[in-house]
């Protein structure tokens, strides 16, 4: 089946009544899209080879995922990674917690081995857009109010968030090897709270 075959296929299933999704499935395809990516790298990452290592179909996958960009998105930026501080009241170990926030979701391997070849497809598809910039605003539009910011016209991303997790972005993809350590939290911390007195 071609890719258009498969994908009018997902769109005629989706909406068609039959049996639920199998959850094992669904686990198994992440599971071997982290793996795979880890193995191959983006750019060489097919959804045959995921399905094979799945013990599933592409058709399968595609009744899931539009694409290769929607479902290494699914797996390898995950929502249980993205849970914002509930706030101590002090300014500056909320931000260190934002920060640390975004370093562990930026920093496992198999999300900077993809991050350049998905955000070149993601920026291509603007669907997969929406859901990356979902993704990341998350919660933390309650840091908005917190340290004062507004919203600004329509973005979804709070600027506070958008500073540190375009940084990690930014760090990945100019220096492949460079880490995001503790060195690298403290001078964000830093750079960020200079301008708030310690509580």
């Amino acid at each position: 089946m071609t890719a258009d075959g498969q994908r009018e296929n997902k769109r005629s299933t989706s909406s068609a009544p039959g049996r639920p999704r199998d959850g094992r499935i669904d686990a198994a395809i992440i599971a071997a899209t982290r793996e795979l990516i880890l193995e191959t790298g983006y750019p060489a990452l097919s959804l045959s080879a995921i399905a094979a290592r799945a013990g599933t179909t592409t058709a399968a996958i595609y009744r899931r995922w539009s694409g290769k960009a929607e479902l290494v998105h699914e797996a390898v930026l995950s929502a249980e990674t993205l849970q914002p501080p509930t706030g101590s009241g002090d300014v500056r170990h909320d931000i260190r917690s934002l920060v640390e926030i975004v370093r562990a979701m930026f920093n496992r391997p198999e999300v900077r081995v993809a991050l350049p070849g998905l955000i070149a497809d993601t920026v291509a598809s603007p669907e997969v857009h929406s859901q990356m910039i979902a993704r990341l605003a998350g919660d933390l539009t309650a840091f908005e109010s917190r340290f004062g910011q507004e919203r600004r016209d329509d973005d979804r991303l709070p600027m506070l968030a958008e500073v540190v997790a375009g940084t990690a972005i930014f760090r990945i993809l100019i220096r492949s090897d460079a880490a995001l350590d503790d060195a690298w939290v403290d001078q964000m911390v830093e750079l960020i709270t200079e301008r708030w007195p310690a509580s």
